[in-house]
């Protein structure tokens, strides 16, 4: 499993419309309040996505541990998630929209090309290697 990568679109494709779309549809998720920032946190579920952004509401700089974030880049998706398996889950659903719907290149958080180890694979970015390495 990937703890933090980064997705890259094709040039000049619109995927934050629809991505933000899909987003909006997950219970558990809500856009970060800092509106300067493209943030999505994605939560266990609604009650805690409700109780977390108020929280940040109040206190801005409460830390996202545990918590799987989005961030909306104009090219690059930047994914977080070092998360319990429930919001893993979550996450897996939605990326996996995302790699089926467009042609992205997936790069380590250091910048490495990753995209031909999960292109025939890409579910192992959300699965223990050694549960399918070599399959």
């Amino acid at each position: 499993m990937q703890v933090h990568y980064f997705l890259v679109l094709p040039p000049e494709t619109s995927y934050q419309p629809q991505l933000e779309g899909w987003l909006g549809e997950m219970s558990g998720a809500f856009r970060h309040p800092d509106q300067r920032e493209r943030m999505w946190v994605i939560t266990a579920g609604p009650d805690m996505a409700r109780w977390l952004e108020a929280k940040i509401r109040m206190e801005p700089g409460t830390p996202l541990v545990s918590q799987g974030l989005l961030v909306l880049h104009p090219e690059t998706i930047e994914v977080y998630q070092d998360v319990p398996r429930e919001i893993l889950v979550s996450m897996k659903s939605l990326l996996m929209n995302v790699l089926q719907r467009w042609a992205c290149r997936v790069l380590s958080e250091e910048g490495d090309d990753w995209t031909s180890r999960y292109a025939t694979h890409p579910v192992g970015l959300f699965e223990e290697e050694d549960t399918w390495h070599g399959a």
